[in-house]
């Protein structure tokens, strides 16, 4: 059993390839921007550099491996970094995207394709509107989340057209271990592991606390992706989210409950969004009734292992 990961460098693909190596059993093909020294320490298994947008280089990847799972992941993936770089983020989308789906075209088009797209598409919605199903609008709000909606449609163009077996998630928040900074619950832990080191002053900088998101962890989410490749139906969509929603505020008290420092809370303007969503809750019952998912991570849990990962970072870096 073949499985190629595109965006294999990131938060989501490094933990998505180690599941399959080591709970599925299955062969992996790794497939990112970052070089491979830096990236198969970390995501395991075998790892090619490759840009989504080189469609050639993707094709001759495709055609010598043939998979038999594909996972698209590869994405510009920061809401904020999306207002400041729409081209780049349009054309990762896109263009990627098409890139992959033709080279599986060529490889034959039996393999089952997973598209990992976002909630955020369904933009900003009313609370009467909760919780938002697979049917709820889309209403992108950001140019990553209109991004997400080009392959959302992409995707269901390349089911139609030619038959190709792709099945599509739309993924609300989701951490764990190893996330960047530029995502909010790493943001904060990483600022309390600086702030614990004596390395940056006792200030967290903080955006929007008021939204409240649906928080999966990583380590969860990869199991439900796998499943759901497994056993969703081509052309369909799933939300893929825990069910349980909380404000950006109540992540935070819990971290700083993990920590004996004293800090004050200081809102920066740099990391509030031109538009922000305030609440986004997602009806998962789709994804249970045809995979039996469950989350497994109490969320406390998973912060915990956020910060526990940062504190690890910022000793070494010290």
């Amino acid at each position: 059993m073949r499985v190629l990961i595109t965006g294999a460098d990131g938060f989501v693909g490094g933990h998505l390839a180690r599941y399959l190596l080591h709970d599925v059993r299955a062969e992996v093909m790794g497939l990112g921007l970052r070089p491979a020294e830096a990236v198969v320490p970390w995501m395991q298994g075998d790892y090619r550099s490759c840009d989504v947008r080189d469609a050639e280089t993707l094709r001759r990847l495709v055609l010598d491996f043939r998979p038999d799972f594909v996972f698209h992941l590869a994405a510009q993936s920061s809401v904020q970094v999306s207002w400041e770089e729409w081209e780049l983020t349009l054309s990762i989308a896109l263009d990627g995207q098409r890139n992959l789906l033709e080279a599986l075209r060529e490889a034959g088009g039996a393999a089952r394709v997973h598209v990992a797209c976002s909630a955020e598409e369904y933009g900003k919605v009313s609370e009467e509107d909760l919780p938002l199903t697979e049917d709820s609008p889309l209403r992108p709000a950001t140019p990553y989340a209109f991004s997400k909606v080009l392959q959302d449609y992409l995707a269901v163009f390349y089911h139609q057209a030619y038959g190709m077996p792709v099945i599509r998630t739309r993924a609300f928040n989701q951490t764990g271990p190893g996330q960047a900074a530029g995502f909010v619950v790493s943001d904060f832990a990483r600022q309390v592991a600086l702030i614990e080191r004596g390395r940056q002053e006792p200030v967290i900088r903080v955006g929007n606390l008021e939204a409240r998101r649906d928080f999966s962890d990583v380590r969860d989410l990869v199991r439900a992706y796998w499943e759901l490749l497994l056993k969703g139906e081509p052309g369909a969509v799933y939300n893929v989210c825990s069910g349980r929603v909380v404000a950006v505020r109540e992540i935070l008290d819990m971290l700083l409950r993990m920590t004996d420092v004293p800090v004050d809370i200081l809102q920066d303007e740099n990391k509030m969004r031109p538009l922000d969503v305030p609440v986004l809750a997602g009806d998962n019952r789709r994804m249970r009734e045809v995979t039996g998912w469950e989350p497994a991570m109490p969320l406390e849990h998973t912060l915990a292992d956020v910060l526990d990962w940062w504190r690890e970072r910022v000793e070494r870096e010290s």
